[in-house]
């Protein structure tokens, strides 16, 4: 990974000099699009709107699904994230170049969510070579800090081939789909899943939009049984009141809003000038 520094919200005299992109930084972040602001107003929603993981081929099905904003608990007692977000102009090569470029120094994270990423990293720091494709740059291990409410969070989030979690004979391109992200997300201080995440990019009349979907909660120990002693006890809901924040859903609901409409202000701008 790359050398450790320090690490701190928003940015301090110099941080930007000499950097191309520094007009990219907007620390005055406009307001969330309207269909999320309606889900926070709405509050947690039923469950029954939701879905589990191992459905998540319904993202490929055509028109929208019963919730494309707000936040539920699942039966299985994980959180359930769901996050659309108009991005004109945008494509869905665009937001793979992205995630190849943004984590090769904390300056450019930041610009992606002024209010509460801090930093953010990879063990190869491969973002910058020029041999290797948008995909092969960020499939890997991401070292996330960031801010998700008033909580920070150190996180691992290693990103997967989208065939583990629509299957291997599942159309990845289905109604319009031009990127699927898909990750697990790990804590950094042991090896413990906390959820797993997918962004679906389709391409509309205007542009694009960006169907987030979130499963955070239920956490395990990566490499033991499921339903061994640790586990269990690890992904019970009297340890997940003591882990997770108890308003986990709307903080990621405004979290994911707020940071991907940032970023559709920008990026086909980001993406002209340094693709």
């Amino acid at each position: 990974m790359k050398k450790r520094h320090e690490a701190y919200l928003g940015m301090r005299p110099g941080d930007l000099d000499g950097k191309p992109y520094a007009r990219f930084w907007q620390p005055d972040m406009a307001p969330m699009q309207p269909q999320v602001i309606d889900a926070l107003v709405h509050g947690p929603q039923a469950p029954e709107l939701a879905f589990d993981l191992e459905d998540a081929a319904e993202l490929l099905k055509p028109g929208y699904l019963p919730l494309e904003n707000g936040f539920t608990t699942l039966p299985s007692g994980r959180t359930f994230v769901a996050v659309r977000t108009r991005m004109p102009r945008a494509t869905g090569a665009m937001f793979e170049w992205w995630m190849g470029w943004h984590y090769m120094e904390a300056q450019r994270y930041k610009l992606w969510h002024p209010r509460a990423h801090v930093d953010n990293g990879t063990r190869e720091m491969r973002g910058d070579d020029p041999s290797l494709t948008d995909r092969e740059k960020y499939m890997t291990s991401h070292y996330v800090t960031e801010y998700i409410g008033s909580r920070l969070e150190r996180i691992i989030i290693t990103f997967l081939d989208p065939e583990e979690f629509f299957g291997p004979d599942v159309d990845l391109t289905g109604s319009g789909t031009s990127a699927l992200v898909c990750g697990r997300v790990d804590l950094q201080q042991a090896p413990i899943t906390v959820g797993y995440l997918i962004h679906q990019i389709r391409q509309t009349d205007d542009g694009a939009e960006m169907r987030s979907r979130f499963w955070l909660g239920k956490p395990h120990v990566r490499g033991n049984r499921r339903n061994g002693l640790r586990n269990r006890v690890l992904g019970s809901r009297w340890m997940q009141r003591r882990t997770l924040s108890a308003n986990l859903g709307q903080e990621m609901l405004v979290h994911c809003g707020m940071e991907m409409n940032h970023l559709a202000g920008f990026l086909p701008d980001l993406y002209a000038e340094y693709h």
